[in-house]
Order: C-alpha cells, then structure tokens, then sequence
C-alpha cells in the first residue's frame, strides 16, 4: 500500500480517567452480524482461528452506518482508495456506478456469498455528499480481509512532525493482537517514536487483543496492571507471556485519542494506560465492549453473535456497557462533516499549554 501524508496531528498528556460515569446499562443477550454487513467481516477476521480462515472482500477502506440519505462514513483508513480519493469521515456515500451504494454488495456479488468473493479488478464510480456539496471519483477496491487492513493502515498511519521546538509522533492503531507479528510491529511503531518529546496513540475506531508485551513496551512494571475477576475473555486474557518486562519502554508524555466506536482490547488499552501521570485522554465514552464474537448457532450459521462480558470484571468493576470516560470530553458526532478535528484540536492545544 501506498502511504499518504496525514495532517498534521499533536498533543500531549497528564492524567487519569476511569469507568464512564454513565449509568451501566444492561447488556443485550447478543448482537448478531451478517454477511450483509462490513462489521461482520471485520469481526470474522480478527476472531478466525488461523491467518487461511479471515474472509477477504473487495473493499474500499471505510467504516460506515446506515444514514436517511444513503451511508454515513465514520472512520476511514489511510492509504486506502477512499483516503487516496479524498472520502472523508462524515461524508454520506450515495451511489456506485448509478446504483444505490451497498458496503459489501457494490463491489462483491452476493452470489459468492461470505468467504466467496472472487477479486475484482473493476474501477467503479461513486458518488459522495458533503454538506451541501456532491462529490465523486472513480476508484478501485482492494481485495483483503479487514484484519490485514487494519495492521497495513496503521503502518500507514505513522507521523512524525515538529510543533514549535518540539516532536511530536502519531500513530491510529487501527487493530492488533497477540500474535507474534504484531507484537513485533507494535514495538517497531513504538522505535519509530524515539526521537519524539511526545506521542498521539489515536484508538478511535480501533479493536484488538491486548496483552502484557504491549503495555511492557509503555510500562515500567506490572504492579500497575489491572487485576481480572470472573469470566475470562479473549480481549481481557493476559495469561500469554514469556519474558518479564524490561527497561527499554515508551517513557514520554502520551496522547490517548478515544469514540464510541473504540472497542476490546483498544478500550483495555485506554484504561490501563490512564494509570500513568504523563497520559491524558481526549474524546468520547468508549462503549465498554470486551465480550466475544462467536458463530451463531446451526440455524443462523453465516452470522456472528456477541456475547457480552457481564460477568468480567476490571480491577472489581463490571466493564461491559460502561466503558472509559476520557479525561477531556470532546463530542465529535459521525455525521459533523468538517476539515477540522475538534478532537485533536483540542489535545493540540492541551500539549501546547504544557511543554
């Protein structure tokens, strides 16, 4: 994949957040996913059990919901077809090729069904709105599962810029895991970052698997660490490790950026790093879903089903359905289209009235 210079992102750190302050609601039995859905890809590839299972798809590079008008966009990854198009977060995706834009079955015949797809070669022209303005491209899709994806627009996503006397590094960790890959590049993204007097770990839109070589790479012990209580989920599970952490870790200030659409262990991430003095949050309450994703049963075998961890509990406290409250709350609804990041602007001017 090609990389797209990003814009310029900075900000910084100081302290403390915790479980959204938001009434814990109670949690649905279970949410299903179909093949008609771009999330149910997603999941199907991080929660696979081997590399050969993930599901590829042609595919643009976006996140989107349902929208009156067509579909709202509401992440995209960079040095995909969308970024390299110019689609933006907020813009509402009409038509592909003059026909009503679906996000798997414009570029995908239904036919192949899940796991089915064949390549397609195909350039397509898709017509966006911006506020009052309609857009459009023509663009060709990748073919990939999402889980390869994620780890390439992270790889992507790597900034590294002055702001006045000082640099500043970004990363969007759009998806990691426990495996030893990712692992690996988790601490080359952190080696890029050595120089820098301050880090942005955008989690926004983000999902994962944490575990202890992560926060190894951020901590400088594991007496800090959260403690686990009742049921055990493959996002919580940090039960794998071979070696006692080291001193060779991310020891400047640090910039979480979080939205309710940051999930699993990116959450897990944002939680236990708000232990540290030198890291301040910015964003929105992450919606608190750390439960797994299995195939629905026999009857429903091309879906996906939730199943929500209500009876895990973090450091004593039942996660599910609460979440994370940033320390800096900063609204930034899916449909607000703007060339700005009120987000980022506002870590921005937090860093800057730091250091």
């Amino acid at each position: 994949m090609t990389g797209v210079k990003f814009p310029r992102w900075a900000l910084l750190l100081l302290p403390v957040f915790g479980f959204s302050s938001l009434a814990l609601s109670q949690a649905p039995d279970s949410d299903r996913l179909g093949p008609d859905q771009l999330q149910y890809y997603l999941m199907q590839a991080f929660h696979a059990d081997s590399a050969e299972n993930r599901r590829p798809l042609n595919h643009i590079g976006i996140q989107v919901q349902p929208s009156a008008t067509g579909y709202l966009v509401t992440a995209v990854l960079e040095g995909y077809p969308a970024h390299l198009a110019g689609i933006n977060r907020g813009d509402v995706i009409h038509s592909v090729d003059t026909l009503p834009y679906h996000p798997v079955y414009s570029f995908n015949t239904a036919a192949g069904g899940p796991g089915g797809f064949p390549q397609s070669n195909t350039s397509y022209e898709i017509t966006w709105r911006r506020n009052d303005s309609t857009l459009s491209a023509n663009l060709i899709p990748v073919y990939e599962n999402l889980y390869d994806s994620y780890r390439s627009a992270t790889l992507n996503s790597i900034q590294v810029f002055p702001s006045g006397n000082k640099l500043v590094g970004y990363v969007r960790l759009w998806g990691f895991s426990r495996s030893s890959n990712d692992l690996a590049s988790f601490r080359q993204i952190l080696a890029e970052f050595d120089d820098c007097d301050g880090l942005i770990i955008d989690l926004r839109n983000a999902y994962g698997f944490l575990a202890h070589q992560h926060l190894d790479l951020l901590f400088p012990s594991r007496r800090r660490r959260f403690q686990l209580g009742g049921v055990i989920t493959e996002h919580v599970d940090l039960s794998h490790v071979e070696s006692a952490p080291g001193d060779d870790y991310f020891q400047k200030p640090i910039a979480v950026l979080l939205n309710s659409a940051t999930e699993g262990g990116a959450e897990l991430l944002a939680y236990q790093l708000a232990k540290l003095e030198r890291v301040i949050t910015v964003g929105e309450a992450t919606p608190g879903r750390i439960g797994d994703y299995r195939q629905a049963s026999a009857a429903e075998s091309a879906g996906l089903e939730y199943r929500p961890a209500v009876e895990t509990l973090i450091d004593g406290r039942v996660f599910e359905s609460s979440g994370v409250q940033p320390q800096q709350v900063v609204p930034y609804p899916f449909s607000q289209s703007s060339r700005g990041d009120p987000q980022y602007q506002a870590a921005l001017l937090t860093l800057l009235g730091i250091i």
